[in-house]
């Protein structure tokens, strides 16, 4: 009897021993994928792998392909627990330009990193698989300066008479402002999200960490967040009345600061019953906060850019350079210009909301070309080997 309970106490002891183990390793490639709500302890950021592979023959000697294929798994670490942060539609969406942000700062984010396993290969590839310790703090910074300014998330609360409204006022002419100003809204209503809900719903009651969270999540740099309340007044012969009171933020994520805030109250609305004396409050407030909003939200105006690429001799190369270019963030569209492939020069139109130093800049981190000359709207580039 004795015996039995000691194998039982021995294989629970297993069982739990393993589940420590394997639950942690689990979690942080769960949420990477998007199946996981609640990021793991930040000591288990110290045990995330990556791998990587360079081709030994497009390199100069073996440590130059040993270096890009540590690059390589440094950056699937990295962008692994970018996951525990990021949209699972957004991280497949901006997987390339995060790939580049994060090549940049790769220094700044993994604290150490060692070797667990590598493949000099005899079919040309070097393979490697590394263990990082990612600096936590240091990764949230990254991703705040990777923001999308031109995108705008938009949570309100809106009660009448003590119920939620249905069909929003004030979200549907705040979304109607933000579009008229060229801004891009998020929609996050259209994937169900549970950590999404549980943000919208700490937002709603005033936590100012889920505006954060909601913002990263989305990349998004601007998070507006207003609620409307109606009360019952008073009924004076055949005539109901309503009180409103309303508030309109706008939070600015990568800054960290508050760029706009109105406060308004005691905004009458009348009705023949007092559910319609509440929206007609709600509608007015509405109105009110909305067309004040609208004067400190600056326009984001696009700019059509000229670019004309040289040592472009063929079309398929013409496709490959032109699909790197539609995946720079803030380039909106990209139309083809003049191709002369037998002169080895093309010339596309992009439109963005970004300038043109940014566009140049853009390019030049691409490391396939080489600006040559910038004018207002337009840039002139010469490309290297495009593999």
């Amino acid at each position: 009897m004795k015996t039995q309970k000691y194998v039982q106490l021995i294989t629970l002891s297993t069982l739990f021993l393993c589940a420590l183990i394997y639950i942690p390793a689990y979690a942080v490639e769960a949420v990477s994928q998007g199946k996981s709500e609640a990021p793991p302890p930040s000591s288990f950021l110290e045990m995330i792998t990556g791998e990587g592979s360079a081709s030994v023959l497009e390199s100069v000697d073996i440590e130059e392909a040993k270096g890009k294929a540590i690059g390589m798994a440094k950056n699937e670490a990295i962008l692994k627990v970018a996951g525990l942060y990021l949209s699972p539609e957004i991280l497949a969406k901006e997987r390339e330009n995060l790939s580049k942000a994060f090549s940049a700062a790769q220094d700044k984010v993994i604290e150490e990193y060692k070797i667990v396993s590598e493949d000099r290969g005899e079919d040309g590839f070097y393979r490697v698989k590394i263990s990082a310790k990612i600096k936590e703090d240091a990764l949230k910074a990254l991703l705040m300066e990777n923001l999308y300014d031109d995108r705008v998330i938009v949570v309100t609360s809106e009660k009448n008479l003590g119920n939620i409204l249905k069909r929003h006022v004030l979200e549907h002419e705040l979304i109607a402002k933000i579009k008229e100003k060229g801004y891009q809204i998020v929609d996050y209503r259209t994937i169900k999200d549970k950590r999404v809900t549980d943000l919208v719903a700490s937002i709603r009651q005033g936590n100012t960490e889920s505006v954060k969270k909601m913002g990263i999540y989305y990349l998004t740099d601007l998070v507006v967040v207003g609620f409307v309340e109606s009360e019952f007044s008073e009924k004076t012969k055949e005539i109901y009345s309503a009180h409103a009171t309303g508030q309109v933020k706008v939070h600015q994520i990568g800054s960290k600061k508050e760029i706009l805030s109105l406060t308004r109250h005691n905004i009458k609305g009348f009705g023949s019953d007092e559910e319609k004396a509440g929206i007609d409050a709600i509608k007015k407030i509405s109105s009110e906060m909305t067309n004040e909003f609208a004067k400190g939200l600056p326009r984001k105006s696009s700019q059509k850019i000229k670019v004309t690429i040289r040592e472009i001799g063929n079309y398929v190369t013409f496709r490959k350079a032109k699909g790197m270019i539609e995946r720079i963030p803030y380039v909106h569209e990209v139309k083809d210009g003049l191709k002369d492939f037998a002169g080895e020069e093309v010339t596309i139109f992009l439109e963005t909301s970004k300038s043109v130093d940014y566009l140049a800049a853009k390019f030049t981190e691409l490391k396939v070309f080489v600006v040559k000359q910038v004018h207002e709207s337009e840039i002139f580039v010469e490309a290297r080997k495009i593999i």
